[in-house]
């Protein structure tokens, strides 16, 4: 059981490390428009959607490191005034929820990027009429990631609720 978590903690993690080099490409595409657009008077038609496309990413695909480390907003006045078994016995109840509300955003978010595909949806307003399809393809993706980082987290949890001790 451990390695599996392991495993599970391993993939959260490197692709937490790969999607945060997204910060950078973000940053480069935003100050390359800037430049050509204030320095030269030439701004791009692409950078700035583009960069839009990597954010939105960035935002859902990074949710599955955030989960490993425990760094999600919680709701803490009532919740730290337990012990850890205690949160761990609280948190039994919602990880349901939890898998609930993430399956369907798996269920939805891949049907939607589906559609997206086969449509060859593109973001109409612009010249350059970037796909939308990978974008709306990465949410599916973090659903799926955040899925078994929860379930890892969920075994974690179950196991600390009844025996008392952590699982590492």
């Amino acid at each position: 059981m451990r390695r599996v978590l392991a495993i599970i903690d391993s993939i959260s993690e490197w692709s937490g490390r790969l999607i945060s080099s997204f910060v950078f490409l973000l940053a480069f595409f935003l100050l390359y428009d800037v430049i050509l657009r204030f320095a030269f008077n030439a701004p791009t038609i692409w950078c700035h959607e583009l960069a839009l496309h990597v954010f939105g990413a960035y935002a859902v695909l990074a949710g599955p490191y955030v989960l490993l480390h425990d760094e999600h907003v919680k709701i803490d006045i009532v919740y730290n005034l337990f012990s850890k078994r205690g949160r761990a016995i609280i948190d039994c109840f919602t990880y349901p929820l939890f898998f609930m509300f993430i399956g369907l955003l798996f269920w939805h978010g891949l049907h939607i990027g589906m559609r997206a595909f086969e449509l060859k949806q593109a973001v109409s307003p612009s010249p350059w009429a970037s796909p939308l399809w990978p974008v709306k393809l990465t949410i599916p993706l973090a659903a799926f990631l955040m899925l078994l980082q929860g379930l890892a987290q969920y075994i974690r949890t179950l196991n600390l609720a009844f025996t008392g001790k952590e699982l590492s």
